[in-house]
């Protein structure tokens, strides 16, 4: 048989504890929930709080790869750091060099044509021509004789040839020159007019010297000559009446003279020729003719003008 127990039949000090024991039950109870609540929370937001994955942090490799793209080879590898979130790679203390760009010297401009007239040995080629005003030297016997001489005016032209430096040059020459004189005597009332003009070829030989540049120079030259005649014409004039009459030489007449000769003279650039403004002195001191003496024979006295002009041969 139950027996049914009602609060009524126990006695005070079992309801008591009995109320004492489900406090303590439901204190531990209501702490276990909390307790669970709490950790459950936790945990829940531990799994749904996503986090932030940790960078990579840079290897000792990698900083020797870096060091060596920087030029620090000597400098130990630095220690990783820890706490920062982003790692920088440290920087070198020593800065490489800033490589120069060497210059490349400038090749040397190339040096410009020397003229003509610079530098060693040349030779030139030219001509020359101007006008003649010729007399010859009296003998002593017709000093006293009333024969009056006078110059004539002719001309001459030929070849040039020079051979030296810019200062210093050797120049020969090949010249077709007329010389002549004019001689007047009076006799007896009669006036005697005569006119010998003689054809040459002349090879004067000069030592020459000149100062200045390209563009003008001043030369002054001497030397000796030698001519000889070919032909000629005499002109004698007598009361109005004129004969002409041609000379020629026979083998055996004295035709070679030679003296001494000697001028000066301006040099123009023009390019790399030469125009050449000249004053001369021929002065003879000797001929071929055997039946004078010496105080007894005639010899050119001529002046010369000319122009010419000299060109470089074989220069650049």
């Amino acid at each position: 048989m139950s027996k049914t127990v009602t609060l009524q039949n126990v006695p005070q000090t079992h309801i008591y504890f009995i109320y004492s024991s489900m406090n303590r039950l439901l204190t531990l109870i209501f702490g276990a929930t909390l307790t669970v609540a709490t950790t459950s929370g936790s945990i829940y937001a531990q799994t749904t709080t996503p986090t932030k994955p940790a960078e990579p942090q840079p290897t000792q490799s990698m900083q020797e790869m870096y060091d060596k793209l920087h030029g620090n080879t000597n400098k130990k590898p630095a220690t990783q750091p820890t706490k920062s979130k982003t790692t920088t790679p440290p920087k070198s203390t020593t800065k490489p060099k800033p490589q120069t760009a060497q210059k490349s010297s400038p090749a040397p401009a190339p040096k410009a044509a020397a003229p003509a007239e610079e530098g060693g040995f040349k030779f030139k080629v030219g001509l020359r021509g101007g006008a003649n005003y010729c007399n010859f030297s009296v003998p002593s016997s017709q000093t006293s004789s009333g024969v009056t001489l006078d110059p004539i005016i002719g001309y001459h032209g030929g070849l040039i040839l020079s051979f030296g430096g810019k200062a210093f040059s050797v120049q020969p020459e090949i010249l077709y020159s007329q010389v002549g004189i004019k001689s007047t005597t009076r006799q007896g009332g009669v006036t005697l007019t005569g006119e010998n003009k003689i054809n040459t070829v002349t090879v004067p030989v000069l030592l020459k010297f000149a100062l200045g540049g390209e563009s003008f120079k001043f030369f002054i030259n001497g030397g000796g000559y030698g001519s000889y005649s070919l032909n000629g014409k005499a002109k004698i004039m007598i009361n109005q009446q004129t004969t002409t009459t041609d000379i020629k030489f026979d083998k055996g007449d004295p035709r070679i003279e030679y003296g001494a000769v000697g001028g000066a003279g301006i040099s123009l650039g023009l390019g790399k020729a030469q125009l050449l403004i000249e004053g001369r002195y021929y002065y003879g001191l000797g001929n071929d003719d055997g039946d004078l003496d010496a105080n007894e024979k005639s010899f050119v006295r001529n002046i010369q003008g000319s122009v010419g002009i000299l060109i470089p041969i074989g220069g650049k």
